[in-house]
C-alpha cells in the first residue's frame, strides 16, 4: 500500500492525526501532489480548522482543473470562516461542474440562507431533496428557511417530514418546538423541547426554549431549572440569562431577575428583550424612572419594539401624563396579544369632523365599561354614534347611552355597521387621545352606566331581608384573567378579618361557581357571602350590573366586577397588585382614579402580599362603621 493510500485509509477510519501525518509525508516527497492537499484541507476541516483548510484547499485547486468536491470542500470552509459570499461562489462553481450534487446544493442552501437570500436557499434546498428525498437534514433545514419567510405552515410540514425521516434528528424536534411556540401551541411546544432534550441531553437551546415555554404554562420552577441547565451548558447565552430573569421576576425575585437580566445585557448588550424585561421588572420594584429609562434604551436601538413602547405609554398614563400616554398606545396592536382590530370602510375618527362615528370596542369586557365613560361626550360631540360592544354588554349600555344605537360586535360585523350615516369610525380606547388629554377634561361623573332599575330594587328588596342590620357589601375575590388573574386574585378566606365585624351583609359578587369556596369559608369562619341564586354573574352582565346598584358599598379586586360596580355609581374600593397584574388605569401612587371618582384604591406594598392589604382595607371599614364618616362618602 503506498503511503497516499495508509494516509487515505486513516483518514476513512476516522484517525484524522495520523491521517494528516500521513498526507504531510506525502507531501514532502511529492509537493504537487493536488489530491494529498485537498484531502489535507479536508483533514483540518474536520478538526475544526478552517483557515488552514482554505489554504490547503486552494494549494491543490491551483494544482490541478477544479473540480465539484474540491470546490464544494472549500466552499465549506470559507463558510465556516462566516466569508459566505466566497463560499456560495465556490459552490456555485462546483454546480457548474455536477448540476445535481445533492450534498452541495444543500451546502448552499445553508450559506444563502445565512446571507439571508431566503428565497434562493429554499430553492437549492428544494433541489437538493428532489435528488436525495430521505434526507432528513435537506428537510429540517428547508424548514428553517420556510419559518425565516414567515410560512410557518410549510415549515412545520417540512420539519415534520424531518422527524418521520429521523425521528433521532435532536435539532429538528427543536425547531419544530420552536415552530409551536411561535403558533402559540405551547403544550405541544413544550413536549417537542422535550424529544430534542431526551435524544440530545446537553441540547443548550432546547433548555433555553423549553424554559420560556414551561414559564408561558405557569410551570414556573421548572422554567427556572431549565434556564439554568441551559446556562450551565453555555455560560454565554444571552438568551438564556434572559429567559431566567423573566421567570424569577414572575416568582417575585425582583432581585434574581434584575441580575440575569444584567448577565444577559453583559453577554448582548444589544438584546432588547432583556433592556425591555429589565425594565419591567423595575417597575415591579416600583423604580419607575429607571424603568422608563430602560424602556427608552430598548425603544432607541435602532428596531420597532413595541412591547417597550407600550410598557412607556402605560407608566406615562399611570402617572396622568395623558397627552404623552396616549401617543405610544398605540403601540399595543403591535404587541402579542394584541388586541383584535377590526376593520371597516370609514376613515379613522381624528377628534372632529362631520357625519357619524362607529365606536368599536377593544381588549376585555372590563376595558370596554372603563373606555365606556368617554361615550357621553362623544355623544354630545359628533352627529351620530354607533357603538359596537361584546354580547353580553348590550343591554346595558343601549339603557346607558340612549343618544347611541348600541349593537353586539359580530363577525362579519353587524349588518347595522353599514348604517349611511357613519363616515368614521375609532376603536374605543383611542377616544382618549380626543376626549381625556389630561387630567381636567375628566367630567368627574359618579356614575355612567344606568342599572336595570327594576331588577335592582327586587334584589334590593332581597338584600335587606339577609340577616344583619349593617351595610349590604357585595364581594368579587378572583380575576379570571388568563395571563395576569392569578396576580389579581384572593381567596374568599383571606377576607376572614372582614367577616368578623358583625352585623354587615356580604353579597357574592363573584362570577363563576363560587359554591366549594363559600361551603368552606362558611364551615370555618361561620360566615359567607351571600349568593344570590338563578343570576349568571358572567353572562347575565346586566344582571350583575343591576345587583352591584343594589349593594350599599362593593370591595372588589380589579376585574369586571370593580369596573362594573364602579360605573353604575357604587362605592367601590379596588384590591390593587404591585408588580404583575398592576393595571395602568388604577393610576400610580395614589389611591384614587380620575376614571371613576367614586373608587378608593387598595394597592398591596409588596408584590404578593394582600395580608396587609387586607388588614388596612379592615381598619378603613371599621371607620366606616365608627360613625366618624357615613359609609356612602368614603371614595
Amino acid at each position: 500500500m503506498t503511503r497516499f493510500a495508509e494516509a487515505y485509509a486513516a483518514h476513512r477510519a476516522g484517525r484524522l492525526a495520523e491521517a494528516e501525518t500521513g498526507y504531510r509525508a506525502v507531501l514532502r516527497l511529492s509537493p504537487t501532489h493536488a489530491d494529498a492537499w485537498h484531502l489535507l484541507g479536508v483533514v483540518a476541516q474536520q478538526q475544526g480548522r478552517a483557515a488552514d483548510a482554505v489554504m490547503h484547499i486552494k494549494k491543490a485547486l491551483s494544482l490541478r482543473e477544479p473540480d465539484a468536491a474540491t470546490l464544494t470542500n472549500l466552499g465549506i470552509s470559507l463558510a465556516a470562516l462566516g466569508r459566505n459570499d466566497e463560499a456560495a461562489a465556490a459552490f456555485e462553481q462546483a454546480l457548474t461542474r455536477d448540476p445535481n450534487a445533492s450534498a452541495t446544493l444543500f451546502a448552499l442552501g445553508n450559506t444563502l440562507r445565512a446571507l439571508g437570500r431566503l428565497a434562493d436557499a429554499e430553492r437549492r434546498y428544494r433541489q437538493a431533496i428532489a435528488q436525495a428525498p430521505a434526507q432528513a437534514a435537506f428537510h429540517n433545514n428547508l424548514g428553517a428557511a420556510l419559518k425565516d419567510l414567515g410560512r410557518l405552515a410549510e415549515a412545520e410540514a417540512a420539519t415534520r417530514e424531518a422527524i418521520r425521516l429521523d425521528p433521532a434528528h435532536a435539532r429538528a424536534q427543536y425547531n419544530l418546538g420552536v415552530l409551536l411556540q411561535e403558533n402559540k401551541r405551547r403544550e405541544e411546544a413544550a413536549a417537542a423541547f422535550r424529544r430534542a432534550i431526551a435524544l440530545a441531553p446537553d441540547f443548550a437551546e432546547a433548555h433555553t426554549n423549553l424554559g420560556g415555554v414551561l414559564q408561558d404554562l405557569g410551570d414556573i420552577e421548572n422554567a427556572i431549572a431549565h434556564c439554568r441547565r441551559a446556562i450551565a451548558l453555555n455560560p454565554k447565552d444571552a438568551a438564556a440569562f434572559n429567559n431566567l430573569g423573566a421567570n424569577l421576576r414572575v416568582a417575585g425575585d425582583h432581585d434574581g431577575a434584575m441580575r440575569a437580566y444584567q448577565q444577559a445585557l453583559e453577554l448582548n448588550p444589544d438584546l432588547l428583550a432583556a433592556k425591555h424585561n429589565e425594565g419591567v421588572a423595575l417597575e415591579a420594584a416600583g423604580r419607575t424612572d429607571e424603568a422608563l429609562s430602560r424602556y427608552q434604551e430598548a425603544r432607541g436601538a435602532g428596531l420597532d419594539f413595541a412591547e417597550a413602547e407600550l410598557r412607556t405609554a402605560l407608566l406615562q398614563l399611570a402617572r396622568g401624563n395623558y397627552a404623552e400616554g396616549w401617543k405610544g398606545y398605540d403601540a399595543r396592536w403591535n404587541c402579542r396579544p394584541a388586541p383584535m382590530r377590526r376593520k371597516f370602510p370609514y376613515a379613522p375618527w381624528q377628534g372632529s369632523g362631520e357625519g357619524g362615528v362607529l365606536v368599536w370596542g377593544e381588549q376585555g369586557v372590563g376595558d370596554e365599561i372603563l373606555y365606556a365613560s368617554m361615550l357621553p361626550d362623544l355623544i354630545d360631540r359628533v352627529e351620530s354614534t354607533m357603538v359596537e360592544v361584546e354580547q353580553r354588554l348590550v343591554p346595558l349600555f343601549a339603557r346607558s347611552f340612549p343618544g347611541a344605537t348600541v349593537v353586539a360586535r359580530t363577525n362579519p360585523p353587524n349588518p347595522a355597521t353599514a348604517c349611511g350615516d357613519l363616515r368614521w369610525h375609532t376603536a374605543i380606547a383611542d377616544l382618549g387621545r380626543w376626549l381625556r388629554p389630561d387630567t381636567a377634561s375628566f367630567p368627574g361623573r359618579a356614575s355612567y352606566l344606568t342599572a336595570d332599575p327594576d331588577r335592582s330594587s327586587a334584589l334590593r328588596r332581597t338584600l335587606e331581608r339577609l340577616p344583619g342590620t349593617g351595610p349590604v357589601v357585595g364581594l368579587s375575590w378572583i380575576s379570571r384573567n388568563v395571563r395576569i388573574g392569578q396576580y389579581k386574585s384572593l381567596a374568599l378566606a383571606d377576607f376572614a378579618p372582614l367577616f368578623q365585624i358583625p352585623g354587615v351583609r356580604f353579597v357574592d359578587l363573584q362570577y363563576g361557581d363560587t359554591t366549594v369556596e363559600r361551603a368552606a369559608v362558611q364551615a370555618s369562619l361561620g360566615a359567607a357571602p351571600h349568593h344570590v341564586d338563578n343570576l349568571d354573574l358572567y353572562d347575565d352582565i346586566d344582571g350583575a350590573a343591576a345587583l352591584a346598584a343594589a349593594c350599599d358599598f362593593v370591595i372588589s379586586v380589579s376585574s369586571v366586577t370593580a369596573h362594573l360596580a364602579a360605573a353604575v355609581g357604587r362605592p367601590t374600593w379596588v384590591l390593587v397588585p404591585a408588580g404583575a397584574g398592576k393595571l395602568w388605569y388604577w393610576m400610580q401612587g395614589q389611591d384614587h382614579t380620575p376614571w371613576y371618582p367614586g373608587a378608593r384604591i387598595f394597592r398591596q406594598e409588596r408584590p404578593g402580599d394582600w395580608a396587609e392589604v387586607i388588614k388596612r382595607l379592615t381598619d378603613a371599614f371599621l371607620v366606616t362603621q365608627g360613625g366618624r364618616k357615613p359609609l356612602q362618602q368614603i371614595n
